[in-house]
């Protein structure tokens, strides 16, 4: 199985978890895990290697069918991360990555606020009253930071980086050699 480490802001991850996306669509075996690589409680601009990446990134994501716009802020994501398991248990990963991608990258939401958040969560289908019992639950965001903390000790401390039984990957390997990877 393929493990994408991904993050909302992040161009290059937007365009991983785009192309990964179409694999699992396939009936490829991929886990996608949220991390916040900046682990901030507050919004701050959005970065100059964060723009610089949108600029390389930007027209491989339009083929991909994503529209990324200049953001004006770097949101903290660890509260969508933690609606992502929400999604999961649902079977409505995909919908909560895609809504949170073109919330951000095409419409400018704030990832960081709650109440953005549950209107995304919302347009993917999720359950209003488990969104709002995930994000308020501390026991929940503590263990979501710990998984984080847990990458971050293997070696995982930027994003996007594919890992395949236990071997830390570029995401940009060429799509025959990620199926390849996705089938083992």
């Amino acid at each position: 199985m393929l493990r994408l480490f991904y993050d909302y802001p992040s161009p290059a991850s937007a365009v991983a978890m785009l192309r990964l996306q179409r694999l699992a669509d396939q009936g490829a075996a991929v886990a996608f895990v949220g991390f916040d690589v900046l682990g901030l409680q507050v919004a701050v601009p959005a970065t100059l290697d964060q723009l610089a990446e949108l600029e390389r990134h930007q027209d491989r994501a339009a083929e991909l069918g994503l529209v990324m716009r200049r953001p004006r802020l770097r949101p903290p994501t660890l509260g969508a991360h933690v609606i992502a398991e929400v999604a999961e248990d649902h079977g409505l990963g995909a919908a909560w990555r895609w809504a949170c991608l073109s919330g951000y990258w095409t419409h400018g939401v704030d990832l960081g606020d709650a109440s953005q958040l549950a209107e995304l969560a919302a347009s993917a289908g999720l359950p209003d009253d488990e969104v709002a019992a995930a994000l308020g639950d501390p026991a929940r965001r503590a263990a979501v930071r710990a998984r984080m903390l847990e990458a971050r000790s293997r070696g995982i401390g930027g994003v996007p980086v594919l890992e395949h039984a236990g071997t830390l990957l570029p995401p940009d390997l060429p799509e025959d050699d990620l199926r390849a990877l996705a089938e083992m």
